[in-house]
């Protein structure tokens, strides 16, 4: 029936409404959708003919709790339905307010606790499954950039260093600024500051590996996150990101627009303070600012605390980043270079600042030390 473009209301015939072809839904598939605990929104499809719930990483259904068992639960799906029961789990699996102590049948909209993450069972076709990933998406992504946005961010450290402790794995936090980027709006306008702050994500989500994390953390300030490097090998990961910033060809209405960028390193073998999530962000956002001071488009590490350890400027760190871009793979966990000797009040807190030569991480070179611009300990506003 044609559109009434006069704003009338059209009848239309049951005819009319028999007529229309009804695509097919497809096959009903059971799903778990967090919805408290860690990365809550997050969406599992139990697409196997046994899912593992637990927080073993072999597991289909990966839940980061400590109050979940490494193989907690199973999910057996059996025809059309969906059966649950629990592997002798310390604390349980519970479907509504009921325990599981045999297999239990999850009827659509059950909902079931391990742990404390408390989860809800839908039984969803391929159009639903669409948009709930979409939704999940929607909420875990930045709007502009398209890297996850700084709620994700907090919740994927959380998980990561406690998965660390547990594991005793090597874990390190870059958080990276792009130099200057208020001239950049200034002089290119905000639309143009968006552009050049897209092109950066995309070139560090490009430049990681698949498991590493890349968030906005807020503003012009990014944030990476990535499993087993050590610390100098890290530091050779973030000179990968800050020379492949400044090669970068950027460029907004006909014009080349020059980009660099500071990281500050952060690991979470440098040093007995790093006992928390939160001490290793702020001891990368710390080595952020020491970057920042130190002249920018540099990259400085936090080797121990207040201990800030750089690469040196474009320059001076030439050789450095050619070997480690053409390196095979990044270093292996080892133990953390030693701090070095800190300089400020007696009885105060610590710091050092270092700047490196290029042959700084392929060798021991005797290292100039630089006086930082003020003495005080460098905190950032949140």
């Amino acid at each position: 029936m044609p559109i009434d473009f006069l704003g009338r209301t059209l009848v239309t015939s049951r005819d009319e409404i028999a007529a229309v072809e009804v695509e097919d839904e497809g096959e009903l598939l059971g799903t778990l959708t967090v919805l408290v605990g860690g990365d809550v929104g997050a969406v599992y499809m139990l697409s196997a003919a046994t899912n593992m719930v637990g927080r073993t990483e072999s597991a289909q259904v990966v839940l980061v709790d400590e109050g979940i068992s490494r193989q907690h639960a199973r999910i057996i799906r059996s025809g059309a339905h969906y059966e649950i029961e629990d592997l002798g789990s310390t604390n349980g699996t519970w479907v509504g307010n009921v325990r599981v102590d045999r297999r239990v049948r999850l009827e659509d909209g059950a909902r079931v606790r391990c742990g404390d993450t408390l989860l809800r069972f839908a039984l969803q076709d391929e159009v639903e499954q669409a948009a709930s990933r979409r939704i999940y998406e929607m909420s875990v992504r930045d709007g502009l950039t398209g890297l996850y946005n700084r709620r994700h961010f907090d919740e994927r450290i959380e998980s990561e260093f406690a998965f660390a402790i547990r594991h005793g794995t090597a874990l390190c936090v870059m958080m990276c600024d792009i130099d200057h980027f208020k001239l950049v709006n200034d002089r290119h306008g905000h639309r143009g500051g968006d552009h050049v702050l897209r092109a950066v994500a995309d070139l560090l989500r490009e430049g990681v590996r698949t498991e590493d994390l890349v968030a906005r953390y807020g503003g012009e300030e990014l944030a990476i996150v990535a499993r087993a490097i050590d610390l100098v090998g890290a530091r050779v990961f973030a000179e990968r990101m800050r020379l492949m910033v400044e090669r970068a060809q950027i460029v907004w209405e006909d014009k080349r627009i020059a980009v660099t960028l500071s990281i500050g390193v952060a690991h979470n073998r440098s040093g007995p303070t790093v006992k928390t999530a939160d001490h290793l962000v702020a001891a990368a956002d710390q080595a952020l600012y020491a970057a920042k001071r130190a002249g920018r488009n540099r990259v400085q590490t936090a080797v121990s605390a207040g201990h800030y350890s750089g690469a040196g400027t474009a320059e001076q760190v030439e050789s450095t980043a050619a070997t480690a871009a053409t390196a095979p793979g990044l270093a292996p966990a080892a133990a953390p270079a030693a701090p070095g000797v800190p300089i400020g009040k007696p009885g105060g807190r610590p710091r050092i600042w270092e700047q490196s030569t290029a042959t700084d991480l392929r060798s021991d070179p005797a290292k100039e030390r630089v006086r930082p611009p003020h003495r005080g300990a460098i905190e950032r506003k949140r």
